[in-house]
């Protein structure tokens, strides 16, 4: 999960949205235009039995309406959920009919812009706090492709591990010992057990390496597992 100030520097990135903490879950967050949304953060067991997303079935009646909001340039507004079911995740829902459901997106802290853009960060489904853009529309949710993902993770190793001038592994820059302070700066990708890092020593060197990631439990880095089923 993202330390506190991996989400302070993360709001930082957008200083005029309004904070809304999860009344029911701390670590997650909602970040909104204050001038054009309307804040409810109730959950939708307690919503009014008339709302259209009230529910007191199952995980569903869990999760919490945060707010209704805009999410692009157009005047339609929509209903963000979050919750568990299983896993944590955001919920659309267009605000003027509540059967449409566009989609859900999982994550702990979500950005909303207004202009179509929806910037998503937590270690959900993922090796480390993994902070995506996505770009919205009535047709589909779309994550916009980064060449690798930051991981700014600073950790030791719980194992050795060596890291090489390039991902082909065959040049090597530095062997660490276990123990080792190490900061992990970028990933290939966000879901593969056993994926590539860039990784810089206490002293400054940099490297690639790969990094075995156990599910729920760090194996060679601490810090990197896979947080999913």
């Amino acid at each position: 999960m993202p330390e506190k100030n991996q989400v302070e520097l993360t709001s930082r990135a957008f200083p005029k949205l309004l904070e809304i903490t999860n009344s029911d879950d701390s670590l997650s967050r909602l970040y909104i235009d204050a001038n054009k949304a309307e804040v409810f953060n109730r959950k939708l067991k307690d919503l009014d039995k008339s709302h259209p997303l009230f529910t007191d079935i199952d995980c569903e009646s869990e999760m919490t309406l945060l707010a209704i909001t805009p999410l692009d340039n157009s005047k339609k507004k929509y209903a963000i959920v979050y919750g568990y079911c299983p896993e944590p995740e955001f919920h659309i829902y267009a605000a003027d009919d509540l059967s449409k459901f566009y989609g859900s997106i999982g994550g702990l802290n979500m950005y909303v812009t207004g202009n179509g853009n929806l910037y998503v960060s937590g270690h959900v489904n993922s090796n480390f706090d993994l902070k995506r853009k996505l770009t919205f529309t009535e047709q589909n949710i779309t994550e916009v492709e980064q060449p690798h993902y930051y991981v700014g993770l600073k950790t030791k190793t719980l194992a050795a591990i060596t890291l090489y001038k390039t991902k082909e592994m065959k040049e090597v820059v530095a062997t660490l010992p276990k123990d080792y302070k190490i900061e992990v700066l970028l990933a290939e990708t966000s879901h593969q057990h056993e994926d590539f890092y860039l990784v810089k020593t206490a002293f400054g060197l940099v490297g690639w390496t790969q990094i075995k990631a156990g599910q729920y439990q760090s194996v060679e880095v601490d810090g990197i597992f896979w947080n999913g089923d």
